[in-house]
């Protein structure tokens, strides 16, 4: 009880007329109010509060102060019998009564303690899935339990727990959601299952029902699974997968068969798991592969799969050649993550021992030596006149040994060098420069590349009259970086007589300029072309009256 007492002072004046008057003061008596003593209860449970005031005759009026919500408040009179509302934790009530008489305002407040008194949930397992009863194999089951419920008014279930008590292995897609599904297993007999689902209400009340259900048998005791059918890119490790098949024995056993395309070798035909290196291919190509799954019982099925393979994007220009990758300083594994996409790491030259070729050459490098008719030669052979580049197409032109220095040498001899001289679509191209006659080469007319193309078109050299000097790219197709630090960059294997690193340098540093067929973009003039130096692989813009080595090219069929 809290007695808070609020006094008016009231004054009360008496007045006579005539005769002896006089006068009188009276002090009304102190209000009081008592809201009565505190109170323990249950919620939901009725209960009263009475108050008691000084002097008699006031009016009583009640407030909530704090606590729970009440229906009817404020409310009026000295005794109030009152519902306790519903609660989720225990809670207290303060109420005032406020007690006005003669003039005064006093007043008092009451607690009342409310104890909650949860009324625990209701736990409800229903099968909603699959529609058709009874469920078979690899249908999805789904347990429900959403009829289950919290009986407080109030209330709510606030979490879910399914636990499987017996039955076969289930993988389910959550345990803690209000539905529960998992795929009916392969089974060999009908095998019953058993589900606890507990629920607990916002209030942490817990409840928990049980349910069985009966999974029936497959006709089919084993079935085989190869994996998804795939697409690969040539070259490519493919993973064949049976391990997802289903036995309802303990232990199952595997054993792969190729059925169509390419032989390929498999890394283990009696793993469940096994790979393959994806062929060399020319086209989009098909293989197709069936697996055969045994469990211990003897008792097998079979399942195929399709692997759809495509040319990788190699293109038709030669790699660099290099097998190694390295760092600032020295030579490192090429899967390191600070080097990454070296010339080792991509290209035709990252799978050269996997490519199907039809010549010989390092790494990616695919050459076939031909006679002077253009014919095929063995990859052993020990004379040719060309080169067929199997990667571009091209045929390359060998040179002929060379017994001395020009001009005494013969017409295709490596050691010749000719000044930038070309026929174009319209005539002499701008910037040509003719050499003198005997100089660099035996020509009695002039040492200009045009000259020599001529010379060895009108032989009908190696089966054709279309040879001319390459292009940049063309050229630049034919260095082998690995080579670093020869004097060449050529492979000498099929690009013999080459000429020496000395014959055309100045000064101490080796040289030896091959002539493309682009001209530089020097203003005007046009008065320089592109070289590339087979002793390096540097390029320059290189004047066209100077002179340089050529090695002349034809594209077949053109």
């Amino acid at each position: 009880m809290r007695l808070v007492p609020l006094t008016l002072v009231a004054l009360t004046t008496l007045t006579a007329c005539g005769g002896g008057g006089g006068s009188s003061d009276s002090n009304p008596v102190a209000a009081t109010v008592n809201a009565g003593s505190d109170q323990q209860i249950i919620e939901k449970s009725e209960f009263t509060v009475s108050a008691q005031g000084s002097p008699a005759d006031g009016t009583f009026t009640w407030e909530r102060v704090s606590g729970p919500a009440l229906e009817g408040f404020p409310a009026e009179g000295a005794e109030q019998t009152i519902t306790a509302p519903d609660i989720k934790l225990d809670s207290e009530l303060v109420l005032k009564v406020n007690y006005q008489t003669d003039g005064q305002l006093v007043s008092d407040q009451v607690s009342i303690f409310i104890t909650s008194n949860n009324q625990l949930p209701v736990a409800v397992i229903t099968q909603t899935a699959p529609e058709e009863l009874p469920s078979q194999y690899n249908d999805v089951i789904t347990l429900s339990g959403e009829e289950s419920a919290d009986i407080d008014e109030n209330g709510s279930v606030d979490s879910y727990l399914w636990t499987q008590l017996d039955g076969p292995d289930l993988t389910a897609d959550s345990y803690n959601n209000q539905t529960i599904s998992f795929t009916h297993p392969l089974l060999e007999s009908n095998t019953a299952m058993t589900w606890r689902l507990t629920v607990t209400d916002d209030e942490g009340g817990s409840a928990s029902t049980e349910a069985s259900f009966t999974l029936n048998k497959t006709v089919e005791v084993i079935i085989a699974d190869a994996g998804e059918d795939q697409q690969v890119i040539e070259f490519d490790t493919v993973t064949l997968d049976a391990s997802n098949s289903e036995i309802v024995t303990a232990t199952k056993s595997c054993f792969w068969q190729q059925l169509t395309g390419e032989t390929v070798t498999l890394a283990n035909q009696n793993q469940c798991i096994t790979t393959f290196v994806a062929p060399d291919v020319d086209t989009d190509s098909e293989l197709s592969f069936e697996v055969t799954v045994t469990d211990s019982k003897s008792r097998s099925d079979t399942d195929t799969v399709i692997i759809d393979i495509s040319p990788k994007p190699l293109g038709l220009i030669n790699d660099t050649g290099m097998s190694d990758c390295y760092n600032n300083s020295q030579k490192i594994n090429c899967d390191s993550e600070d080097f990454p996409s070296q010339d080792a790491d991509v290209g035709r030259d990252s799978v050269a021992n996997q490519l199907d070729k039809v010549g010989q050459g390092d790494l990616a490098f695919d050459f076939t030596k031909m006679n002077e008719f253009a014919d095929e030669l063995p990859d052993d052979a020990t004379s040719f006149s060309c080169v067929r580049d199997n990667v571009t197409g091209l045929i390359w032109e060998v040179k002929e040994a060379s017994s001395t220095l020009p001009p005494s040498t013969a017409d295709r001899a490596a050691t010749n060098h000719y000044t930038w001289y070309l026929n174009g679509s319209s005539g002499v191209q701008t910037g040509s420069v003719q050499g003198a006659a005997s100089s660099t080469c035996p020509s009695t007319s002039d040492c200009g590349l045009q000259t020599y193309i001529n010379d060895v078109n009108s032989s009908d050299f190696c089966g054709g009259t279309n040879w001319r000097v390459p292009t940049y790219t063309e050229l630049l197709g034919l260095l082998d970086y690995a080579k670093q630090g020869e004097s060449t960059l050529l492979n000498s294997d099929f690009f013999p007589n080459q000429p020496s690193d000395t014959q055309l340098s100045t000064g101490s540093s080796s040289f030896m300029p091959y002539w493309t067929s682009q001209t530089a973009a020097d203003g005007t003039s046009l008065s320089q072309a592109y070289i590339i130096d087979m002793s390096s692989a540097n390029d320059l813009a290189y004047p066209k009256s100077n002179t340089a080595f050529v090695r002349l090219v034809r594209t077949p069929g053109e």
